[in-house]
């Protein structure tokens, strides 16, 4: 744990340290590359962190979807400490919420198959967003962001878990870990609950991490 805490406060130090130019262009450029996954291609559904800080920007991935019909959804964090992710159609749905990163105001709940079973458990909070509407699984790509990387697939996020709960939700679902070179380290000590992307995407490459699509 404690060689976590170190990896994650010397990552986001480098990461917070790039200069404005450099996380425009790389922003841009790991948008591209994603967009040329298969999985994005044929996605009808794209669940899309809002990012906060020196994240990559997800804006030309948001956008890019909208021109071509998709849907999109962004995560939001329940008063029980769940995330869920609900559909947006414009930046304009979203104001700050959990640590002041922007969330969805209200929409539709994006419910994948797996998650059925669990909707007798939603909070109140939950239940006063309007509507459901479920995706299957593999009509729905998950684009992760994350804090560190090693090039096995091993993620850092920021402590909390919430993707890795909301993965283990949802088996099956295929996802895209984004990040710049610099979050790289040459490895990450992984537990047993830390669910590994099924891609990462560097500014400078393209990992294959662990899924059977190709």
């Amino acid at each position: 744990m404690e060689e976590k805490k170190e990896i994650r406060h010397a990552v986001l130090k480098r990461r917070e340290q790039m200069p404005a130019e450099d996380w425009r262009r790389f922003s841009d450029r790991i948008c591209k590359s994603v967009m040329e996954l298969e999985p994005y291609k044929q996605a009808d559904c794209l669940l899309l962190y809002v990012n906060f800080g020196r994240e990559v920007d997800m804006a030309p991935l948001f956008r890019d979807a909208w021109r071509k019909g998709k849907s999109t959804a962004a995560p939001k964090v329940l008063g029980d400490g769940r995330m869920e992710f609900y559909e947006i159609r414009d930046f304009r749905e979203l104001k700050p919420g959990f640590q002041g990163i922007l969330e969805p105001v209200e929409g539709t709940a994006v419910l994948t198959e797996n998650e059925a079973s669990a909707d007798n458990a939603a909070s109140a909070e939950n239940a006063a967003l309007t509507g459901n509407t479920a995706y299957p699984v593999e009509n729905v790509f998950m684009i992760m962001p994350g804090v560190a990387f090693d090039p096995y697939g091993s993620r850092i996020g920021y402590g909390k878990g919430f993707y890795d709960r909301y993965l283990a939700l949802h088996s099956g679902l295929l996802t895209a870990a984004v990040g710049f070179e610099c979050q790289i380290v040459p490895q990450i000590p992984a537990g047993p609950y830390d669910k590994k992307p099924d891609w990462l995407i560097t500014e400078a490459r393209s990992i294959h991490c662990g899924s059977s699509f190709m």
